[in-house]
């Protein structure tokens, strides 16, 4: 077949039913069950991606330059019910969120009466002033068994909203998990304007233990000076100090700060006025550049209501939660304190992800950082001004990694606080997986480290590429995650003491390759530059757990010119975990390396296999999957190896210097046991390199898929637990104090309402 070609970031909104075509090898005969991803395809407004610079009147797109990660999550599930086939259906996740941003959009009725009622993608989030915060569901799911259920169930997460359950089979929204007023929201009034979509902080990965059949998130708050400016303003508490507290900056950036103030003609006072101006055309929603029209007096204002009397008076805390899918039986919650200090835990970051051994809860303050700067719009980011706030403004993530451990048993049902003992990687982490079996009350965490790999940060339209200063980035790479990764990865095993959170040693140790000896690329190896993603047999299997992790397949993105931008490479230059120095390093990246896949025997900490794909071959998920039982084509005496590694690839053409933007997008079928070799025959003439099959379609087309899980059955369940949308949200705008915002609201969630039915319905 003839492979179609979009551009690097493009995504399409139609969701579609369809049978893959294989254009290369065969598809294997024992493939079985549902390989699901979750993407990401644009807002609304967007139509899909790329998110185009200009609007139809020729004005600029306010959108434009936002992290392709600010979409609407796309399920794409894989089907092998037919031998030989693959089918694939796709379905946007629409939450009641979604109802309210495409009830709002322009030429509604509902915006021409109120037009000031919308939401509007900033950076790496999408919000209402008035109406609140989109939750996107677009980036993982978990597989979940409660008892009594004949089928699995399926939930899809993201970071700054509850979990839905989905429905496996129709890919529609069925029922959120816990009622928003169970939920602490993030923002308490940070506007001034009630919200009916509040923000929450929780984790994309939530935990269900299929022995204890139970299912683990949280709920976590930041206060004021942690969640924005902890580096800025705290201890902030006069003009004489935010003035010392700018000269320090300079100090620390001298040339590039001189520049700008030459530029502007700038004074120190005339520059915290322009700074002062941002803040508060921010808070109020104001966009646009009449900046000097504040005066020194905004200063004082903000410093008083930062250190005296915040926008909004949150804490920092941490809170536990259990759900165990009984009908009308709320969440059970726990606050989680320092076992020494009995204070709230502090999450200086996120909490991506959460995991669990047989007797120990491990929650993570991973290194996936939220800044102000990140919520800039991006067409003022090409203002000098506006690059010297986002250095101000930015921050980088913390070189290590605090953890706590909550002891299982402690979990009293009829307390509302638990005990955590808290300790720290020695390194950054995002992702890790547990060994569920804890002997003698150790832990053994494998990890990934993505060391001085911004995952947060993308490429902005303002950025400019660090191995060759000056150049701007390409246009069909603006949106995309910045992978530029500023020193070697790694992948971990931690051995932790349970009870002390002491980790131990020497059975703690590091895998990191470069994948070649030398300068010389030549045979290029498995290799850990920019470690990502990973999967194993049973990674979140709704019914058994894996009491003892041997085997882990793992995705490394290699070093890639086109996505380390200078603004990535100044925030990681003095980087505290070096060990590749910087100018290898860009010699490195002037060569590229490529995409890597490779499996870890967590014994020998060593790469045992590998695949190392070409240059502009993009590797974006992957998903293992078991053989079906009988197989004969396995042999393999190793459970963890007899299977396949499901990927969607990217792939352009290997030359990247080109102005070419064509991409195709495809899925690349490895067998797990020969990643290398290809498929196991007994002709050793015929065996090729790479994977088994390689399958595509014109109409499958996606520009980033992330997190992903592979369930054996396929089927709708019954719903006993159900939180009707109407009274949830009706009982959030009753305590609206605004009688006519109240009345604004109500009238656009009886829209919302229309789409989602009183009681459960079972598809």
């Amino acid at each position: 077949m003839a492979l179609n070609y979009y551009s690097l970031t493009a995504a399409t909104r139609k969701e579609i039913q369809v049978e893959l075509i294989p254009f290369e090898g065969q598809i294997p005969d024992d493939l079985y069950g549902h390989v699901l991803f979750n993407s990401m395809v644009g807002t609304i407004s967007s139509n899909g991606t790329p998110i185009p610079e200009y609007l139809k009147d020729g004005s600029l797109n306010p959108e434009y330059g936002s992290m392709i990660f600010n979409g609407d999550g796309m399920v794409l599930r894989f089907d092998f019910d037919e031998a030989g086939k693959v089918k694939l259906k796709t379905g946007i996740l629409r939450t009641p969120c979604y109802f309210a941003d495409e009830a709002t959009q322009l030429g509604t009725n509902f915006r021409n009466k109120n037009p000031e009622y919308y939401f509007y993608s900033a950076g790496i989030a999408r919000n209402g002033i008035l109406i609140g915060s989109r939750n996107q569901l677009n980036t993982a799911f978990t597989p979940f068994k409660f008892p009594g259920d004949k089928n699995t169930r399926l939930t899809a997460n993201f970071d700054a909203g509850r979990p839905f359950e989905i429905d496996p089979v129709s890919l529609s929204v069925k029922t959120p998990i816990g009622a928003c007023q169970e939920w602490r929201q993030e923002f308490p009034q940070l506007t001034g304007v009630e919200s009916v979509f509040e923000l929450v902080q929780t984790s994309a990965h939530p935990s269900f233990d299929p022995v204890t059949k139970e299912f683990f998130t949280v709920c976590f708050t930041k206060n004021f000076d942690n969640l924005f400016f902890d580096d800025l303003l705290k201890g902030v508490k006069s003009l004489d100090d935010l003035e010392q507290r700018f000269k320090n900056i300079i100090e620390n950036d001298l040339k590039l700060l001189a520049d700008l103030l030459k530029d502007y003609n700038l004074d120190l006072p005339k520059l915290i006025s322009l700074l002062v101006a941002f803040f508060e055309s921010e808070k109020k929603g104001v966009h646009n550049n009449s900046l000097q029209s504040f005066t020194e007096d905004n200063l004082k204002d903000l410093i008083d209501s930062v250190t005296t009397n915040p926008p909004f008076k949150d804490e920092n805390s941490v809170t536990l939660l259990k759900w165990n899918g009984v009908k009308n039986e709320p969440l059970k919650q726990w606050k989680v304190v320092d076992s020494k200090t009995g204070k709230n835990i502090e999450i200086i970051q996120t909490m991506h992800q959460t995991n669990f051994s047989k007797d120990y809860i491990l929650l993570v303050d991973t290194s996936l950082k939220f800044a102000l700067d990140m919520l800039f719009t991006r067409p003022k980011e090409k203002d000098p001004l506006w690059k010297l706030l986002r250095i101000i403004l930015s921050r980088k993530m913390m070189p290590v990694t605090p953890y706590y451990i909550i002891k299982r048993a402690d979990l009293n049902p009829n307390s509302d606080t638990v005990k955590a003992i808290q300790a720290q990687f020695p390194i950054e982490t995002v992702h890790f997986s547990i060994d569920y079996q804890n002997p003698n009350n150790t832990i053994t965490v494998h990890t990934a480290h993505n060391a001085a790999s911004c995952v947060a940060e993308w490429v902005r339209p303002s950025d400019h590429l660090a191995y060759s200063f000056g150049t701007p980035v390409a246009k069909n790479t603006i949106g995309i995650m910045t992978t530029g990764e500023m020193d070697l990865g790694r992948v971990g095993k931690f051995v932790i003491n349970g009870e002390t959170g002491e980790i131990q040693e020497p059975e703690s140790k590091f895998l990191m390759d470069k994948g070649f000896d030398g300068t010389s690329f030549k045979d290029l190896k498995g290799h850990t530059w920019a470690v990502g993603l990973n999967t194993f047999r049973d990674i979140i299997s709704p019914d058994k757990p894996v009491d003892k992790i041997n085997q882990i397949f793992w995705q490394s993105y290699g070093l890639d010119k086109r996505f380390l931008t200078e603004y990535v490479f100044d925030l990681y230059f003095t980087y505290k975990n070096r060990i590749i120095p910087v100018e290898d390093l860009m010699n490195y990246y002037k060569e590229g390396i490529p995409f890597c896949l490779f499996r870890q025997d967590t014994h020998t900490m060593k790469i045992e296999d590998y695949y190392v794909f070409k240059m502009n071959q993009n590797f974006r998920s992957m998903q293992f999957m078991p053989r079906k039982a009988h197989s004969t084509k396995g042999n393999n005496p190793n459970p963890e190896l007899d299977g396949y590694i499901f990927c969607t690839m990217i792939n352009g053409i290997e030359d990247i210097d080109h102005d070419q933007d064509q991409y195709s997008r495809e899925i690349w079928i490895f067998d797990a046991a020969n990643l290398k070799n290809g498929p196991v025959c007994n002709d050793a003439a015929n065996l090729k390199n790479g994977p088994v099959c390689k399958l595509s379609h014109p109409d499958m087309i996606y520009s980033f898929t992330i997190h992903s899980a592979w369930i054996e059955d396929c089927a709708s369940s019954e719903l006993g637990y159900y939180i009707p949308v109407k009274e949830d949200y009706d009982e959030v705008i009753s305590n609206f104090k605004d009688l006519n915002h109240k009345k604004i609201i109500q009238s656009l969630m009886d829209t919302v309402y229309l789409n989602f039915p009183p009681k459960p319905v079972n598809h």
